[in-house]
């Protein structure tokens, strides 16, 4: 397996810390990854603006960057719950995440990335609320993307530690997706090996919890288990940092176990499938270098 087999991507709003909200700082951040001819895929999120989001559309047609749109941020800062059993808290949700849709079909973004709402200790009643919420954001999303329909990807966060999400464990997040698949051909996951040590899970376990035709992206990053950390928790800390959990031969296992699943021969939106870094530098540090870091990580594991 080479990079040859899949596109690399970066989550912008992670790489360049508080620069989505800013035009010029959003601008030039991806003027940034578009210079970058490793990167073939961008994740942005909500655009400041419309003029803003006019622009970054050019910029990412000029340099053929493909785009994908990440809600999670969107429900994060606002406070939703897609999966409240309370029906006026989930139906604001669901209001807001199909502003997420108009917005990223705007873009041209292929996919549209969200997560759960917090566990609140009621799985199925939750569960049940959640699935009615992705029900309608893939049925409007269909509707509204035409031919090639805006691929709608649930993110699983962790249960216990930081997001406390209801979504969740793998055999939560395999159940949710089997449910999902038989009714939206444009449903999948997105699985991010910086949250399965906050999970408490293996690589294998996550994978064997899941259809294997439910994995349409993936995230590579980096976290914290040590509760007496500054970083503890799902802050995506860069490649080596100290008591961190993942580094080449965590990401060489990530990779191994998604190519015996079938991951890398499967259709993909994007063509290709594909592999994203989500990682963010410290306060000191240039996020380029960090972006560095990660593409050298990427490449040992390749190689070993």
């Amino acid at each position: 397996m080479t990079t040859q087999n899949f596109k690399l991507g970066v989550v912008q709003f992670m790489a360049f810390p508080n620069s989505d909200q800013n035009p010029e700082a959003l601008l030039a951040s991806l003027k940034t990854i578009a210079l970058d001819a490793d990167f073939s895929l961008v994740e942005v999120t909500r655009m400041p603006d419309r003029e803003t989001l006019t622009k970054v559309r050019s910029l990412l047609e000029s340099a053929q960057l493909d785009c994908g749109f990440a809600a999670t941020p969107v429900i994060l800062r606002q406070g939703l719950n897609p999966s409240a059993t309370d029906e006026t808290v989930r139906r604001a949700a669901a209001d807001e995440l199909k502003k997420c849709v108009d917005e990223a079909i705007a873009l041209g973004a292929k996919t549209l990335t969200l997560m759960s709402g917090p566990f609140g200790g009621d799985e199925a009643g939750e569960l049940r609320a959640f699935i009615k919420t992705l029900d309608e954001i893939c049925a409007y999303a269909s509707d509204r993307s035409g031919s090639e329909p805006l691929i709608i990807l649930v993110e699983p966060f962790d249960r216990n530690v930081d997001k406390k999400a209801l979504v969740g464990p793998s055999p939560l997040a395999g159940e949710l997706a089997s449910e999902m698949l038989s009714r939206h051909g444009n449903f999948g996951l997105l699985i991010d090996l910086s949250h399965l040590p906050l999970l408490g899970e293996t690589v294998d376990e996550c994978l064997i919890s899941l259809p294997s035709e439910s994995v349409r992206h993936v995230h590579i990053g980096n976290c914290v288990t040590a509760p007496d950390d500054p970083l503890y928790g799902d802050q995506h800390p860069p490649f080596g940092y100290p008591k961190s959990e993942n580094g080449v031969e965590q990401v060489r296992i990530f990779l191994s176990a998604l190519h015996y699943s079938g991951y890398f021969s499967r259709p993909s939106p994007y063509g290709l499938p594909t592999v994203s870094f989500e990682v963010k530098p410290l306060p000191d540090q240039d996020p380029l270098i960090v972006l560095a870091n990660a593409k050298r990580v990427l490449r040992a594991a390749l190689a070993s």
